[in-house]
């Protein structure tokens, strides 16, 4: 196989800076990166999930018929012998795969299919191995607890470790759709469920690439804590025994800062769970307020106790919590009991704090519970402007009024910044929790994720954790963290789900849209000095976007294999980082067989700063959306870009049809001189 990356962007880079004590997922080596910050990093979801709001998500065709599922394929695109699942160009990593096999129960993976990691332009792959040798524990680093499979995950084989890239990552499968007999469904079908989390890096960025049989040593001995401080801070606790009764308020510690609460330990009768609650404050906000069984995963009718190496249960009963949160002018903790507590409890607690100083990067930790019914389409898990990142999600789901494990069909959608395409956009509930097909092997605990209570008939409910340190949700000025509730928008359950989402949160935003323009409104084209390449098509579109309900728009997009288009943006004032996010039309290819949309250099002023992805073809929501972290030094007022497409055979067309650019917060009060900002 030829191998048709672009050159390597080489560019001077802040971002090279700020990303010099570590990178973003390496949350291993410091809690203070893990209540980090920053608008270089962008956490982005694909996945195989079903085009047009349809109900079957995944990559192959089943038993339905053609009009059920339109489009199985859900590959990238295909080259050759191969199916291409992700293709990134610029700095980053792949820091979760997920996927499962099967239909209606997990199966085993089909030997014939291969994995192949192309790092950085390389002809040949880093490494080409079969799929399954990625779960099975014989393939080093793809060993728990950095990577389980279908028994281990309840249904799920998922991978956490680090596929990083300095220049580009392409990934690759072989054989996943053959027609031959697959021995582990004695069909010819290869039903295949994904999900990949990857960070998105600033050009510039440094990061070692991955090279096969490199172990993540840090990151498993952080995994293989179970209750005990995972960054070993060896910090001393102070313990205390409290009696707290029916409506009573315990203050555990009151600090003044700067500093950290680092570790919560609680130890209590399992039948107070849910009667007694936790309150944290921090510098005046009520960051946490929530029964413990919500807030530490632990249900008082666990099957299999909650083990997250950020929060859970223990072996000897102790609730426990190591999300580092930071306060700049003081904390405050207690425990809340309810009216309905029938008895005095006596709580045993032990506190950790650290004095080290608070980074201006930290985000305020924060645990939002919600606890909602509804027959929708889907429910809110988080809505937020600011900045921050979800780290985690713990919740419980059920049928309302139903017996039916249908509420946990739905997929979870995440939209970022303004955009209309979500960010993330799941497959499940249980996929979503690292399981498989109802998790089909019953409750499990794990490092990263788990299902302490799982309902086997429909009649009860599903209780699930995932945590996210190395590959979080990000925003830079508003969320919405939605949940399908049943099968598709259009078959929904009435679902109920009580969740609590952890998350670092600033209340500014970090980025802001600096200008805009649409390539069809003539005048703001020739205020941008927009030129299109000869032979560029352009031709109204009306079509809709991939959100729910779809949104609809009419527009003038264009699409051309060969040339650049050229534009200007005028800011001043313009400060770091930047992005340059697309609108475009994403229906010229056939999904699984070409891409939507070739990849493309950016130039500005004369110099490559970035890259656009291949983007997915999807025919039945045409309007897409992108977004290009830039490196552009400081200071800079007037940026001529030039957008230079990498057309090849599975990418033969560019698109476009809306610019933006978005960088660094700042007051527009100020903008006119005539006030001097604090």
């Amino acid at each position: 196989m030829v191998c048709r990356l672009p050159l390597a962007i080489a560019c001077t880079s802040v971002a090279a800076v700020a990303q010099a004590g570590g990178l973003p997922w390496e949350v291993w080596e410091s809690p203070a990166r893990l209540a980090a910050l920053d608008a270089r990093d962008v956490v982005l979801e694909r996945s195989s999930h079903c085009l047009g709001g349809c109900r079957y998500d995944r990559s192959n065709a089943g038993g339905e018929g053609a009009t059920a599922n339109p489009y199985p394929l859900r590959w990238l695109y295909r080259d050759g012998d191969e199916v291409v699942v992700l293709d990134e160009r610029g700095p980053g990593a792949l820091a979760r795969v997920w996927l499962t096999s099967g239909f209606g129960t997990s199966t085993c993976i089909d030997p014939a299919i291969r994995l192949r990691l192309y790092v950085d332009g390389a002809a040949m792959p880093a490494l080409d191995t079969p799929l399954a040798s990625v779960f099975d524990g014989s393939t080093v680093p793809f060993t728990p607890p950095l990577a389980l499979g279908r028994t281990q995950s309840s249904g799920g084989y998922v991978s956490h470790v680090p596929i990083t890239h300095a220049q580009s990552l392409r990934i690759a499968l072989a054989g996943a759709d053959g027609d031959g007999i697959n021995p582990c469904t004695g069909t010819t079908q290869r039903l295949l469920w994904l999900q990949l989390q990857h960070h998105r890096l600033a050009p510039g960025t440094p990061v070692t690439s991955f090279v096969a049989g490199h172990d993540e040593a840090a990151w498993r001995a952080f995994l293989a804590h179970a209750g005990d401080d995972p960054w070993n801070g060896m910090l001393p606790f102070e313990t205390a025994t409290t009696s707290l009764a029916a409506g009573e308020v315990a203050v555990l510690a009151a600090r003044g800062g700067p500093g950290w609460l680092r570790g919560i330990r609680l130890r209590l009768p399992r039948s107070a769970y849910a009667q007694v609650s936790l309150r944290v404050s921090v510098d005046g906000t009520t960051t946490i307020d929530a029964p413990l069984a919500d807030f530490f995963a632990s249900p008082m009718d666990a099957q299999s106790a909650a083990r997250g190496v950020l929060v859970g249960e223990d072996a000897g009963g102790w609730l426990y919590a190591w999300f580092p949160m930071p306060f700049r002018e003081a904390v405050s903790l207690a425990l809340v009991a309810a009216a309905s507590l029938p008895a005095t409890v006596a709580i045993d607690s032990a506190l950790a704090f650290d004095a080290a100083p608070v980074p201006a990067d930290a985000g305020r930790f924060e645990a939002h519970l919600r606890d909602a019914c509804s027959a929708a389409p889907a429910l809110v898990l988080d809505h937020a402007t600011g900045a921050g990142k979800i780290v985690g999600v713990a919740a419980r789901y059920r049928a309302d009024g139903a017996a039916t494990r249908g509420y946990l069909e739905g997929d979870e959608r995440a939209y970022v910044d303004g955009a209309r395409v979500p960010a993330w956009y799941g497959t499940g509930v249980e996929d979503f929790y690292d399981g498989g097909f109802y998790f089909d092997h019953g409750a499990f605990a794990g490092s990263l994720a788990g299902a302490p209570v799982v309902d086997a008939d429909g009649s009860g409910s599903t209780v699930a954790y995932r945590l996210m340190p190395t590959a979080p949700l990000t925003w830079t000025n508003a969320v919405h963290f939605e949940q399908e509730a049943g099968y598709a928008p259009a078959m929904p359950v009435p679902t109920c789900i009580r969740s609590v989402v952890y998350a670092y949160r600033r209340d500014t935003p970090l980025l802001v849209g600096y200008d805009a323009f649409e390539i069809g409104d003539a005048a703001a084209a020739a205020a941008h000095a927009y030129e299109a390449p000869a032979g560029a098509g352009c031709a109204m579109l009306e079509a809709t976007f991939e959100d729910e309900p779809p949104s609809t728009r009419t527009a003038l997009a264009c699409a051309y294999a060969g040339g650049a288009s050229r534009f200007h943006f005028h800011v001043p004032d313009a400060q770091p980082p930047l992005r340059l996010r697309r609108t475009f039309d994403g229906g010229a290819g056939t999904p699984g067989e070409q891409a939507g949309s070739a990849a493309a250099t950016i130039h500005v002023n004369g110099v490559p700063a970035g890259a656009f992805s291949p983007a997915a073809a999807d025919p039945s929501r045409r309007w897409q959306q992108q977004e290009a972290l830039l490196d552009v030094a400081a200071g800079v007022t007037d940026f001529d870009i030039v957008v230079v497409p990498d057309i090849q055979p599975y990418a033969n067309v560019f698109a476009e049809s809306r610019w933006e650019l978005r960088g660094g917060w700042k007051d527009a009060i100020f903008a006119d001189g005539f006030d001097v900002a604090d």
